[in-house]
């Protein structure tokens, strides 16, 4: 026998042979529930608190204000920065002041024609005529250094306001009213929707669930189940000393019905019905043509 002729018969055989793995069921198998994240929110600025406003196991919104810290010579450098931005005094000064030297300078530049004046004279008068044009544009240059100065004391004002990131649940409040913070995080939050659920899979099911899966989670305890889930990553790396690789799920909790924390078990949904070999499916008899 050939190499042709064996290739032929072990795809013969291939194509003939039950597709073990895609016709087994995946075992219902442990997963734990955790938020999808948790954030230990700081503040940029050091200071000290002047306000922490959630307390433990309240929920707290995207961009909602939770704390605040002393910002009284903050505000004052804004309020400062604010007057001088606004302030056209400067400029309208300069202006007047450039205007009167160009009417000065045409008034010589006409005498100049009759001799009234000496060539010094004009010479002396178009000179301030330009130096106090050029004052006019520093004057203007000086009022945007303002507004951008005051920009600049807002932001620094706007840094004694901490905002949560993320909406969720407060789990830990670290500081209280009055304390110094620097590097520390205030408090610590956790997003509880969509929650995680981690499963540990055993490496003999590698290449069975892929992200975008189904699955039905039941809860150990707490409300009663089962919820639908969606794989939302794979592990491309398993664990060689446990056989094992992780996967993570999504599930939606909108109202926060279900508590992080507790243990579960999850049974996975086949994502796409079995699919034959390529070869194996019979093709139809072509019609004979007459010869």
């Amino acid at each position: 026998m050939n190499h042709t002729t064996g290739m032929a018969i072990g795809l013969a055989l291939l194509a003939n042979a039950p597709i073990q793995a895609a016709g087994d069921a995946l075992p219902v198998l442990d997963c734990i529930v955790q938020p999808s994240e948790i954030v230990d929110i700081g503040s940029g600025a050091p200071g000290v608190v002047a306000a922490i406003l959630p307390r433990r196991n309240e929920r707290v919104s995207s961009g909602a204000i939770i704390a605040r810290l002393e910002s009284g010579m903050e505000q004052a450098s804004a309020e400062l920065a604010k007057a001088r931005a606004s302030s056209k005094t400067e400029i309208r000064l300069r202006q007047a002041t450039a205007a009167f030297g160009q009417r000065t300078q045409e008034r010589n530049q006409a005498l100049r024609k009759t001799a009234a004046v000496s060539a010094h004279e004009l010479d002396q008068s178009t000179t301030e005529m330009r130096i106090a044009w050029m004052q006019v544009k520093q004057a203007r240059e000086n009022q945007h250094i303002a507004e951008l100065e005051y920009q600049r004391t807002l932001a620094a004002l706007e840094r004694r306001v901490i905002h949560s990131p993320v909406d969720g649940v407060v789990m830990q409040r670290f500081k209280s009213l009055g304390e110094y913070v620097d590097n520390e995080p205030l408090m610590r939050v956790a997003r509880l929707d969509p929650l995680h659920v981690e499963v540990i899979v055993p490496v003999e099911y590698l290449g069975r669930i892929d992200a975008g899966m189904l699955a039905e989670v039941t809860l150990a305890a707490g409300p009663v189940g089962p919820y639908q889930a969606v794989v939302e990553s794979v592990d491309r790396v398993a664990d060689a000393a446990s056989a094992t690789y992780g996967v993570r799920l999504s599930l939606p909790n909108p109202n926060y019905q279900i508590p992080a924390g507790l243990r579960c078990h999850v049974e996975f949904r086949p994502a796409r019905p079995e699919r034959p070999l390529a070869g194996s499916e019979t093709r139809q008899a072509e019609p004979d043509t007459p010869s």
